[in-house]
């Protein structure tokens, strides 16, 4: 397991790809955090909070329809310092949810029990999160030439300068603990502005 070791942004606002002070070490991105730990990190604007309460009831929609089992890799300006670096705050979150199917269960089955979360544009608007999707149950070569894919997609920015970025287990349990502490920080943030 990779965990982010360093501080989360370096000079250049963006997740490290690789420990920068040994650069051959495993320890790389994407970097491993649980859903509580990824919304303690970045809650830290009502910008960003909105769009975490998204992806959280983007996550819960996900495991209303059965998708329980798989992690997700979350990247876009999200994970930059883009209120440093573009003078804005994030418009999203990028994510795309490796899954795995339960027992019984098939992708017709699955997507007959809420078709609209498989609909980026409605995703996108709804919760705030660009989507994607992957099954775990495709074939090795089929899985490794979608995870080179995303992996050149995603550890790169717009301008070519290379950058890390976050796999989050799917977790229904934890979501839940994840809200109460967006809650928490939403409340503390309203009676600070009220004095």
């Amino acid at each position: 397991m990779t965990e982010l070791k360093t501080q989360l942004w370096n000079d250049m606002g963006i997740i490290p790809p690789i420990d920068e002070s040994e650069p051959t070490s495993i320890n790389r991105s994407p970097y491993q955090m649980n859903i509580v730990q990824f919304v303690s990190t970045f809650a830290f604007s009502q910008p960003r909070r909105n769009i975490l309460r998204g992806f959280l009831n983007f996550r819960k929609a996900l495991a209303d329809v059965g998708l329980i089992d798989g992690f997700q890799w979350v990247d876009g300006s999200f994970t930059e310092n883009v209120e440093m670096n573009l003078k804005r705050p994030p418009n999203d979150v990028d994510v795309v949810t490796f899954f795995n199917l339960q027992l019984g269960d098939t992708d017709e089955i699955v997507m007959a029990r809420n078709q609209l979360i498989f609909d980026q544009s409605f995703v996108k608007q709804t919760f705030f999160v660009d989507s994607y999707f992957e099954s775990l149950q495709e074939s090795g070569a089929y899985l490794v030439s979608k995870t080179v894919y995303w992996y050149s997609m995603w550890a790169h920015k717009r301008d070519l300068s290379w950058k890390g970025f976050v796999q989050i287990p799917l977790s229904p349990q934890l979501d839940a603990f994840a809200l109460t502490i967006l809650d928490t920080a939403e409340a503390e943030e309203a009676n600070h502005e009220s004095f």
